[in-house]
C-alpha cells in the first residue's frame, strides 16, 4: 500500500514525540536539573515529647471595597510556644469544586 510523504512525516514526528515523552531523562532539561534530592526527614517525636517551636504569620481579616471579607497575611507572628497550656483548636475547611 503506497503512503504519502506527509503520512510518513507525520508518523516520524509522532514516533519522535512518543520517544521524548516515554524517556524524559533524555531531555536537556532533565540533564540541567541535576540529581534529585530527597527533602530532609522531619524530626521524629515520641508520644508525650515536646514539639519543636516554630513561628507563622497571623491571618488578618479585612473588608474589601465590595464589602467582602478577605483574609490577608499580616506582619504579626504567632509562635507555638505562646499556645503552651491552652486547648488546641483546629478548624479546617476545604473545597472540592
Amino acid at each position: 500500500m503506497p503512503t504519502s510523504r506527509s503520512g510518513r512525516s507525520l508518523a516520524g514526528l509522532l514516533g519522535l514525540v512518543a520517544v521524548l515523552l516515554a524517556a524524559p531523562s533524555w531531555t536537556p532539561a532533565a540533564e540541567k536539573a541535576g540529581p534529585k534530592r530527597e527533602p530532609p526527614a522531619p524530626p521524629r517525636l515520641a508520644v508525650g515529647q515536646e514539639a519543636p517551636d516554630f513561628e507563622l504569620p497571623r491571618l488578618a481579616f479585612e473588608t474589601d471595597k465590595d464589602g467582602n471579607t478577605v483574609g490577608k497575611i499580616s506582619d504579626q507572628k504567632v509562635r507555638l510556644s505562646a499556645r503552651r497550656g491552652k486547648k488546641p483548636v483546629c478548624v479546617f475547611f476545604s473545597s472540592y469544586t
